[in-house]
């Protein structure tokens, strides 16, 4: 599945190692090591903070297969975790995919493995709704046990950490989180991610290695069916690209004068895409690091060339004209349009977010286009704007406040989603299968598991990745490959290797996910906000010819905009923030 929401450094072992493509064992295989294979213990208070783990792990189930050299979750029986009926309050938000929490199918099966119940606050609305609620509770100081699959920023976990209001959980790893500590010596740099400046843990994290995720915001589609009638190759220039889009509309390939040769929308921005083959580009916020130094990459010469030509595409009407309006229905329509597609290509994550995918069909639509490759600009600069960071590790996956009376016993609750098969269900279900010794996984290597249906379009059944989880890289690419029925990981996962991986930047350019204290935050969100606009505005005038970005007064004009709204003073508190980081 892309991540999922499709939207997956330097050593072998860690979270680096994911996004250069390598896998490898770690000392024990990958497997928890000094960890006996007891039945897991009652929590008991003691143990935290050093010295002899509290609790052990459940035995290793036999039955799994994994590869050679696995480093990820391992399957073990999960045992009670108190003997006693134990209950904890956990504010969650509403998500019709989970459907009623109290009921959910993957809600039971952990209660019945741990011992541990929930009584769930169920918080309806937008993530800024949900958000809003929340802060509110904590302000009027009700607040539960923990929070669950709640959005909160490095900065805001920081804040109510730093005002003792949401518990330092590092204090209980070592004694009641063995899966999460073996996680983070499988990834070494995920502790430095997930920590606050004042070097304390204040959520459990999610992990997830998704290998295609680290180049889907620069990624595009080019239909190979279109590209052989017109007697091209795939595109590795800019200058192929413009010969390839024009042969399409010159070709008229969907006939009626319907064709768009390539096609974006508002959701998935197309400037990661035509702006790195001028300059490295990672997208909104568009920082960038260099020799040490923070950067934006929105007022720069390059960054006007790249204008130049994506307003030259558009103009001579290769891009389509909804770009900056469009929604993903609408992509939907150009796509999956009967009789002949409409577009020749898309800036999208994955086909999904344009086609339909239907596995079984050897004929489907969505296998007619294959991923373009970032394009080489007339200066020889190709970056795919690779995430080596962001999409490793996410915070806040839970949260455990002051209010909670036994957090060790809460964080063994927690631990335990990221074992194996609790994983699996979390994630998707009940509907998995352990693979058969020869299966093979995403990778050619011995598979894991298996899924009934890649996208499992079933309610209340698992958790939709709001719950702790540790996804390797290795967990993801061991998802059995049933060649009659061939999921779209295995294309995704392949091509982004061949063509995105090899033109990746250097990790040292790319800006950390940072945390600001209380000041910084207020000062650099109405900064960063009053710039998006700018920018993005500004690039949706410049690449439909509202603005000319041929015209030194119209470029001028624009730097000076960003100039007076901040740039200088939001780059000041990105910089302090990036260098806190990396104390």
């Amino acid at each position: 599945m892309p991540n999922d929401d499709s939207r997956p450094g330097v050593s072998r072992r860690s979270l680096i190692a994911g996004a250069l493509g390598l896998t490898a064992a770690t000392a024990g295989g990958g497997l928890l090591s000094g960890c006996s294979d007891k039945s897991s213990a009652t929590g008991a208070a003691a143990g935290a903070g050093g010295g002899a783990p509290s609790v052990t792990l459940g035995p290793k189930l036999a039955t799994v297969q994994y590869p050679e050299g696995y480093v990820g979750p391992v399957a073990r029986s999960l045992k009670p975790i108190t003997t006693e009926k134990t209950t904890f309050k956990i504010v969650v938000k509403q998500d019709v995919t989970i459907g009623d929490w109290k009921t959910n199918a993957f809600t039971k099966w952990l209660e019945s493995k741990t011992g541990i119940h929930i009584e769930w606050s169920q918080i309806g609305g937008t993530d800024d709704d949900v958000m809003t609620k929340v802060n509110a509770m904590i302000a009027a100081g009700d607040i539960p046990d923990a929070f669950l699959g709640i959005g909160f920023t490095r900065s805001q976990l920081f804040l109510y950490g730093a005002q003792g209001l949401f518990t330092d959980v590092n204090q209980y790893i070592d004694g009641y989180a063995l899966n999460l500590q073996q996680a983070m010596k499988d990834y070494p740099d995920a502790r430095k991610l997930i920590q606050a400046p004042d070097k304390k843990i204040y959520s459990f994290p999610g992990i997830n290695d998704c290998y295609h995720c680290r180049a889907s915001d620069g990624r595009a589609w080019l239909n190979t069916d279109w590209i052989k009638q017109v007697g091209l190759a795939m595109p590795q220039t800019t200058d192929e690209f413009r010969e390839v889009l024009r042969a399409f509309k010159k070709g008229n390939l969907a006939g009626n004068g319907k064709t768009i040769p390539f096609a974006g929308y508002k959701d998935a921005p197309v400037d990661p895409f035509l702006m790195n083959p001028f300059i490295y580009n990672p997208g909104e916020p568009w920082l960038v690091v260099k020799d040490g130094k923070v950067d934006v990459a929105f007022d720069k010469d390059e960054w006007r060339e790249g204008l130049k030509f994506a307003n030259s595409l558009y103009g001579e009407g290769l891009i389509n004209r909804d770009v900056f309006t469009a929604d993903e229905d609408q992509l939907h329509r150009y796509g999956n349009a009967p009789g002949k597609p409409l577009i020749g290509g898309a800036r999208t994550n994955y086909w999904g977010n344009f086609l339909d995918i239907d596995q079984k069909d050897p004929e489907a639509r969505w296998r007619q286009y294959e991923a373009c490759p970032p394009l080489k600009g007339p200066n020889g600069v190709q970056y795919a704007a690779w995430d080596y960071l962001t999409v490793g590790v996410e915070v806040a996956h839970l949260v455990i406040t002051k209010k909670c009376a036994k957090p060790e016993l809460l964080v063994q609750w927690a631990d335990a989603q990221y074992e194996l098969e609790a994983i699996l269900r979390g994630y998707a279900g009940p509907g998995y299968a352990w693979a058969k010794k020869g299966e093979l996984g995403i990778n050619g290597k011995q598979a894991v598991y298996g899924y009934d249906a890649t996208w499992n379009s079933q309610k209340n059944i698992n958790w939709s990745q709001d719950n702790p989880m540790y996804r390797s890289q290795d967990f993801r690419l061991g998802e059995r490959v049933n060649p009659k029925d061939l999921t779209f990981e295995k294309p995704l996962y392949e091509q982004t290797k061949e063509k995105y991986f090899p033109h990746k930047q250097p990790q040292d350019m790319q800006f950390p996910p940072v945390t600001l204290d209380q000041d910084q935050a207020a000062q650099e969100a109405e900064l960063r906000t009053n710039l998006k606009g700018e920018v993005n505005q500004s690039f949706a005038k410049f690449l439909t010819g509202q603005l000319d970005p041929n015209d030194d007064g119209a470029w001028n004009d624009y730097k000076s905009r960003v100039e007076k709204i901040g740039v200088k003073p939001y780059l000041e508190l990105e910089q302090a923030a990036y260098e806190t980081y990396n104390s």
